[in-house]
């Protein structure tokens, strides 16, 4: 098991709880999302994985060590983290942005640059082109390209994203999400994806936490939460992008019609 998360707590000053109970697990490959309206925890809860928010209660576990015993410094350069808006620095080139956590820990300047050149393959971004620009001259899907091959640079078994694709423009975001879902299987690492955007979570991930108030109020595949809702808050969740894709199809249908 890559990640374990076992009833994880955080309540801030004046007792509020903003995590409560929250357990769950992603193995090798999988990729899990956590789903719910703004404030029902699940960034708390990302944040609290690799310690940028110590937990109040419960424990994690990172490929079977507990997370409480490590440093979190070093806890935090083993696991990828991917933002929303991608987090780059301005002042460095892309090449340099890749290889932040690489210098960090004492890799040799030729095994940096190697390793720099192949991610940036690996996210479709040809390194001659790319590696010597700034991210001011990128296009955003360009900047979360870089972004994904700098989480992945140490060679880590689990990325944490928070939202990382929701700034975005449709077409763009569709071809990412599609490319990252091809590089994951291929490289087989483990990922935990919080989305305020059920679409998203259906169509990318394994398995989707529903998280309402602090807690996981259902965690199934996207098959189970499709045919078997078991909360209000789901079925809500669900409504939106259900009522598109019938408006859609009612949309296609009719133009069906107007052509005959």
């Amino acid at each position: 098991m890559i990640l374990s998360v076992d009833q994880l707590e955080k309540t801030y000053r004046g007792g509020v709880k903003a995590v409560r109970d929250v357990s769950f697990d992603v193995d090798a490959g999988e990729l899990v999302a956590l789903v719910g309206e703004s404030g029902c925890g699940k960034t708390t809860t990302l944040k609290c994985i690799n310690r940028l928010l110590e937990p109040s209660a419960g424990r994690v576990f990172v490929e079977d060590e507990d997370a409480a015993g490590l440093d979190p410094v070093a806890l935090r350069r083993r696991i990828g983290w991917v933002m929303q808006g991608d987090g780059l620095f301005p002042h460095m080139s892309v090449g340099d942005n890749v290889a932040v956590t690489l210098r960090l820990l004492d890799w040799a300047p030729k095994e940096v640059t190697d390793r720099v050149d192949a991610l940036l393959e690996l996210v479709r971004l040809d390194p001659a082109q790319f590696r010597d620009r700034g991210p001011g001259t990128l296009s955003g899907g360009q900047r979360q390209r870089v972004g994904v091959a700098r989480a992945l640079a140490a060679g880590s078994n689990l990325l944490l994203m928070d939202e990382p694709f929701g700034a975005l423009d449709p077409i763009t975001r569709d071809a990412l999400r599609r490319d990252f879902v091809a590089l994951q299987r291929r490289m087989g690492f483990a990922a935990v994806m919080v989305t305020h955007d059920m679409a998203e979570a259906l169509l990318m991930a394994d398995r989707i936490a529903v998280m309402h108030a602090g807690e996981i109020v259902q965690y199934d595949t996207p098959k189970v939460l499709l045919n078997a809702p078991g909360h209000a808050i789901v079925r809500t969740m669900l409504e939106n992008p259900l009522h598109e894709a019938d408006a859609v199809q009612a949309l296609k249908a009719e133009a069906g019609r107007d052509d005959v």
